[in-house]
């Protein structure tokens, strides 16, 4: 695409922008009913497609930031290589964040005009003024950024790497911003003994962003998106993977999809936590979320995304074990036998604590986090030891046994409303479906896979790895990681938006539409299975045009072995 081309599209958007801005002050608007999928489900598809792009293009640049600076910091070309591939790929999908969120607008508007006025009233600062000025600055940086790459090398790199982070620090802002009016929708502004609508009246625009949820969703987010950028970054490894045509290009896109991934993980490995804060925000704020959500109407979604977690866990680990495969001297590497018994016992120590002294009391940590501690302070003493593929494979067995009490239900129906005495899990086993257990479940699938990770880097620091020779299956598991992580995301996504009950604004802007009622697990999961196959066309597809047509003129030199250690 040209730049005059990305100009009309920016364009565009931003004139939808004020177009539906201008359009939602008109009165008497009326709803139009949109064929075949209905209001609601046609405002959902578009605004999950916006959020998806929208969480690649905010996450990426701090992927690409981090791996220009260690590029020119290591003087490695891989990563400045990377940072600029996926930064090709961040341009193009740039013009379909602007497209989705222009035609969200007119959807929205379309469709649900009388609380389109009414949410763009209540920010109408930040739709009009704040928002357009970030949009339209993050694009002038991000080509700024893209087409001075050439540019400012050498001495000037520098100023480069700057320009990287002032785009990061905008799309910060701007994701920091656009998260005000999406927590307020949830968590709008309320106090004791005082009206909502006189306090919603009296507050400022500062009061409604700052709501309760807010900085928890901010966390989610940041995390999620840089999870999001690393997950798709390996994506795009696995494509060029498997149409490389050299032996160098394998080992340059290996090597790729070996730190995609290696990122996202780590993002990943803070997204329970993050995603318990913002679930405890929300019912400190109203207490009926938290069954609504956990044991009635969203309690099958619960059991969807506790399925998905386990598979992404599960995925991210059999990466590291087909990883370990193409590392010399790997089978040498070996582990104390404190790590697979601490994996082992953790899940069933935190019930044991915690049904006594809940997180973060001092006491459950006095207990706790020498137990989990143990293998790396205490490890060099104990002379026993295993080796690292015994250490993955028991990481496997415990991640699967983590979420198998991550997904047992305290009654095997949909709703608490409907239970019956033979439904309910029997009392000898209820603890697995007490909170204790499901944040003991958690806290062993993140140990389980920070251990194996723990080996995974060890065995690279003793080791050599032989890049561009790993398992071709592990291409396919890059792929499924992103899979996963899309999908889950527009899962969670579904959940924050429908735990608003039959309100548009919670507690403000009731929804009296017919279409006012909680959809069945089945048909969200089709159309979300359906959002998250348009985003890896269009993906592909970018990926196609921005780095196809180039591939064969940049090589890096890699066509022998390169001890990790030597870097």
């Amino acid at each position: 695409m040209k730049t005059w081309q990305r100009s009309l599209v920016m364009a565009c958007a931003i004139l939808a922008l004020f177009g539906g801005v201008a359009y939602a002050q008109t009165p008497g608007s009326h709803s139009a009913e949109f064929p075949y999928t209905g209001n609601r489900t046609a405002v959902w598809i578009v605004a999950q497609l916006h959020t998806l792009f929208g969480a690649f293009v905010l996450g990426a640049p701090i992927f690409i930031i981090i791996s220009e600076w260690l590029g020119y910091r290591k003087q490695d070309l891989r990563y400045e290589r990377m940072a600029r591939e996926v930064t090709k790929v961040t341009v193009i999908l740039f013009n379909m964040t602007a497209v989705t969120g222009g035609l969200f607008i007119f959807v929205l508007l379309a469709t649900y005009p009388q609380f389109t006025t009414w949410f763009i009233n209540q920010f109408y600062l930040v739709f009009t003024v704040i928002y357009p000025a970030l949009f339209i600055s993050g694009t002038i940086v991000l080509y700024m950024y893209f087409y001075t790459w050439d540019a400012w090398k050498g001495e000037k790199k520098g100023r480069h790497i700057a320009l990287g982070v002032l785009l990061n620090l905008i799309c910060m802002i701007t994701m920091f911003v656009i998260n005000g009016p999406t927590s307020f929708m949830n968590t709008p502004v309320k106090a004791e003994g005082i009206p909502v609508q006189d306090l919603l009246a009296a507050a400022s625009l500062w009061d409604k962003i700052a709501n309760q949820s807010w900085i928890p969703l901010n966390l989610h987010r940041i995390d999620g998106n840089v999870a999001f950028g690393g997950f798709v970054t390996g994506l795009i490894a696995a494509y060029m993977y498997m149409g490389a045509k050299t032996q160098e290009e394998r080992a340059y896109y290996d090597w790729m999809g070996f730190v995609g991934s290696l990122i996202a993980v780590g993002a990943t490995l803070f997204q329970p936590f993050t995603g318990l804060l913002l679930a405890y925000e929300m019912c400190d704020y109203d207490f009926s979320f938290c069954p609504y959500m956990m044991a009635d109407q969203l309690s099958m979604f619960f059991e969807m995304q506790g399925a998905m977690i386990g598979l992404l866990f599960l995925a991210m680990n059999y990466y590291g074990w087909l990883s370990l495969k193409r590392i010399e001297g790997a089978e040498k590497v070996r582990m104390t036998i404190l790590a697979p018994i601490v994996m082992v016992a953790l899940p069933f120590v935190m019930v044991a604590v915690m049904n006594i002294y809940c997180i973060p009391d001092p006491m459950s940590l006095a207990f706790l986090v020498p137990l989990i501690l143990s293998p790396f302070l205490f490890g060099r003493f104990i002379p026993m030891t295993v080796s690292a593929r015994t250490v993955i494979k028991i990481g496997f067995l415990v991640i699967i046994v983590s979420d198998a009490i991550w997904l047992t239900p305290r009654g095997f129906v949909a709703t608490g409303a409907n239970m019956a005495a033979g439904l309910e899990l029997p009392s000898d086993w209820d603890i697995l479906a007490s909170m204790p257990a499901k944040v003991s479940a958690m806290f062993s699938l993140v140990f389980a896979t920070v251990v194996n990770y723990f080996v995974y880097n060890r065995a690279i620091k003793q080791g050599t790895i032989l890049w561009g020779k790993i398992d071709f299956t592990s291409q396919f598991v890059l792929i499924f990681l992103a899979f996963i992580s899309i999908w889950t995301m527009g899962l969670m996504d579904a959940v924050r938006s429908l735990a608003k009950k039959y309100y548009h604004t919670y507690g403000l802007m009731p929804d009296f539409t017919v279409e006012s009622f909680t959809p069945t697990l089945s048909y969200s999961a089709w159309w979300i299975t359906a959002i998250t196959g348009v985003f890896f066309t269009v993906v592909s597809l970018a990926v196609f045009v921005a780095l196809r047509s180039s591939s064969s003129k940049v090589r890096e030199p890699e066509s022998s072995p390169v001890p990790v250690r030597a870097k």
